[in-house]
């Protein structure tokens, strides 16, 4: 009889135990992107504020940044913060603020990257852990290695344009040397920032502007601005080389991308108008 009741007591025991756990809420887990200093460094690392070279980076934690630890409230860190829950808009509200559902994509998105760099062979695991969803050097060292490998420029940053080429189930080659005759529209920045009224400056960019396809424009412009409209006020070509800023990273993605659409034939009659006497 006294096992009996021992039995009855130990079930109800445990029953009660059960029971009363199932009703105790679970400790948050706790987020790896936390520090105003670690979510500034993805910003940066994922193309969405513009990058501070640190003059004594540490190299064992961050890739060579400006570590900043301030609060996020300053305007470059919101807006930057804005323009990545605009691309991610359906899970996040385009606030500004670095909440917690803001922190857990910004989490989701690194560890995607790295995934994505390691199944392509840019990093192992031992570099970088599945359980270290920060932009440290082993990412900005495997982000260059994949930027090597395909002609872009080396700068650690994956842009979102980047991140969905190592979405590919396989890469292409590194692309063949541009010929030398082909423009560089960085080159010619330089010497319009010398000369900004030079009247074949002037007509070259407005014939450019001309024989560029809308929908092409339209990119350079969102590019231009950080923004995703689907039918933007169109941005004059002359006011990108005359604000032109190489620390910002928008316009830099801007430059590239409008060189890439320049065929031959279009490149030829700009580099015709550019240079005329």
């Amino acid at each position: 009889m006294l096992d009996l009741f021992i039995s009855t007591y130990v079930i109800f025991v445990k029953q009660d135990t059960t029971l009363n756990s199932s009703l105790v809420a679970k400790e948050p887990k706790r987020m790896a992107v936390s520090s105003p200093e670690v979510i500034r460094h993805i910003l940066i690392g994922l193309g969405y504020l513009a990058p501070e070279i640190d003059p004594k980076p540490d190299l064992t934690k961050f890739a060579p940044w400006k570590r900043n630890n301030n609060s996020l409230t300053d305007d470059p860190t919101e807006e930057a913060i804005k323009k990545f829950q605009k691309q991610y808009s359906q899970k996040l509200v385009v606030n500004g603020n670095a909440d917690s559902e803001t922190r857990t994509v910004m989490e989701d998105t690194v560890k995607g990257l790295q995934n994505r760099l390691k199944f392509h062979g840019f990093a192992t695991n031992a570099e970088i852990p599945p359980d270290m969803p920060f932009y440290g050097p082993a990412t900005y060292t495997a982000v260059k290695k994949f930027q090597k490998s395909q002609g872009l420029t080396e700068n650690g940053i994956a842009t979102i344009e980047q991140r969905q080429i190592l979405q590919q189930p396989s890469l292409t080659d590194k692309p063949q040397p541009q010929p030398q005759s082909q423009l560089k529209l960085i080159d010619l920045w330089f010497q319009f920032k010398k000369n900004p009224q030079n009247p074949s400056y002037i007509a070259a960019l407005n014939n450019l502007q001309q024989n560029i396809p809308k929908d092409v424009l339209h990119k350079v412009t969102n590019k231009w601005r950080g923004t995703n409209d689907q039918n933007p006020e169109i941005v004059k070509l002359t006011n990108v080389f005359t604000y032109y800023d190489d620390n910002n990273q928008n316009h830099r993605d801007t430059l590239t991308y409008l060189q890439s659409q320049i065929t031959p034939v279009i490149s030829q009659a700009f580099l015709s108008l550019w240079n005329k006497k």
